[in-house]
């Protein structure tokens, strides 16, 4: 594990006080509240996957694997993959509004093999697009099972609606460390996507589910 920056590994120590006891293990959550964007520019706005550097364990990402042929017989085998959903039950979903939302309320990320993007689309797209989540193509030849574990630990943020960005960044029984250089990463990725970096930053919390925000001091 790299150095974290002592005031995100405080935040962290800080939320866990504030937390309140719970019946089931909590989560922790990171809000950026960002200032002066024109998010009325479709070039300020932006969605974006990051990877963090340490595992989500209970609360990985959920992945779908479209796929077809060799492709999906290698999906099925892949830990990770919740679901594989071949041309034929694609197919079946054009049109048909209700199951298609379901399905893209069920998963994190849909992994598409290229040369069934266009069905994906019509099959999936408005559904996935009113949530923020875009079908991402599986590169040829590439390693599929590293390719789901990535996205397994990945994260999706968004400036799209509001001035805010929040996402998960680590889990209660995580050490603070973790929790802190997961925050710090997702961060550092929200500042390079702002036009005016750090200045753009109006605050940053931690708070777990059930228990109160604490300011990051930056």
């Amino acid at each position: 594990m790299r150095a974290v920056s002592s005031r995100f590994v405080n935040a962290v120590k800080q939320a866990r006080e504030k937390m309140m006891p719970s019946k089931f293990k909590q989560s922790v959550e990171m809000i950026v509240n960002i200032t002066g964007v024109d998010l009325s520019k479709p070039q300020n706005r932006f969605t974006e996957v990051v990877e963090l550097p340490n595992d989500l364990g209970r609360k990985k990402r959920k992945i779908l694997v479209v796929a077809s042929g060799n492709l999906a017989l290698e999906a099925g085998r892949i830990e990770g993959v919740s679901k594989v959903l071949g041309r034929e039950e694609l197919e079946t979903l054009v049109g048909k509004k209700k199951e298609a939302k379901k399905i893209a309320s069920q998963y994190d990320f849909v992994l598409v093999e290229p040369s069934l993007m266009g069905l994906a689309a019509r099959a999936l797209g408005a559904a996935l697009g009113s949530r923020g989540k875009t079908p991402t193509p599986i590169p040829p030849g590439s390693d599929l099972q590293r390719l789901v574990k990535r996205f397994a630990n990945s994260v999706q943020v968004q400036l799209r609606k509001s001035q805010q960005v929040a996402c998960l960044v680590g889990l209660e029984e995580d050490s603070d460390e973790k929790i802190a250089e997961n925050a710090e990463t997702v961060l550092n990725r929200v500042v390079e996507k702002l036009e005016k970096r750090q200045r753009s930053i109006k605050s940053v919390y931690l708070k777990a589910t059930r228990g109160k925000p604490v300011k990051v001091e930056l």
